[in-house]
């Protein structure tokens, strides 16, 4: 496969390889409070997907070119932690090309994020008027969906402040990487690629997330028996936001520091 553009990224820190990430609808930048703390003791790659950040649209954009494309210039091995759809791309990153991924986090991430009885998520309706608003009212949908972010969150108002406050200088999404990334998230189920995995995974849920239904966590076990898990008790979507120092001190466990 050809890679139409390599990805746009940045290099913070020196020592362990941590691959960052985003999700849908922001950039690279909503890690930037994270950034701080772990590149005193890691390198830390900030990686934008197409379309997002300073990263250029790609025409196909699908798991596998999306893939490719990030990993033109990150390295050869690192723990991958993926936040919502970033969790997906981390994922399918970690059963395609596992030489490449040491350890795997998810953040707030589904397998399959449209509900299938029994398998809790978000109705297709919700994806469709997602859409229909990205179309119509891009702004005020992105606002929307940052808003939801922290839906439920002890913090809610000071998350959606934080998370405003990063995003504020950065490019606005391309319109069809937010319909893209939308019909990804609504088509995609890795379920099955997940089961596969051989290495250490480790799941991060926030207790209150109203996207991300917590109900699941027995469900994603069985499919993972070996993996660990971790329930952010304050948290909506956005643990690493709400719960920035607790969440640090859970991925640095889990990456063996």
């Amino acid at each position: 496969m050809s890679i139409e553009q390599p990805a746009y990224y940045n290099k913070i820190g020196a020592g362990k390889n941590v691959v960052l990430v985003h999700g849908w609808g922001v950039d690279s930048a909503i890690w930037h409070d994270l950034v701080e703390k772990l590149s005193m003791n890691y390198c830390v790659y900030l990686v934008d997907l197409p379309g997002f950040g300073e990263q250029a649209e790609i025409a196909d954009y699908s798991l596998s070119s999306i893939a490719e494309t990030i990993l033109a210039k990150l390295p050869n091995n690192a723990v991958w932690c993926g936040w919502s759809l970033g969790g997906l791309i981390a994922t399918y990153v970690a059963q395609q090309f596992p030489e490449r991924v040491d350890k795997l986090v998810q953040v707030c991430a589904s397998m399959r994020f449209v509900e299938q009885a029994p398998w809790l998520g978000v109705k297709e309706d919700v994806f469709e008027a997602f859409k229909l608003g990205v179309n119509k009212q891009p702004k005020k949908t992105l606002n929307r969906f940052l808003s939801l972010q922290a839906m439920g969150s002890e913090t809610i108002k000071s998350d959606i402040v934080t998370i405003k406050k990063l995003l504020v200088n950065q490019p606005t999404p391309q319109p069809s990487a937010l319909i893209a990334g939308l019909d990804l998230l609504n088509e995609t189920d890795l379920r099955d690629a997940f089961s596969q995995l051989s290495m250490p995974c480790l799941s991060v849920f926030g207790e209150h997330d109203t996207l991300i239904p917590i109900a699941n966590i027995e469900a994603v076990k069985k499919l993972q028996p070996l993996q660990q898990q971790a329930i952010f008790k304050h948290s909506s979507h956005a643990p690493f936001i709400s719960e920035k120092d607790h969440f640090i001190d859970v991925l640095k466990y889990f990456m063996g520091d």
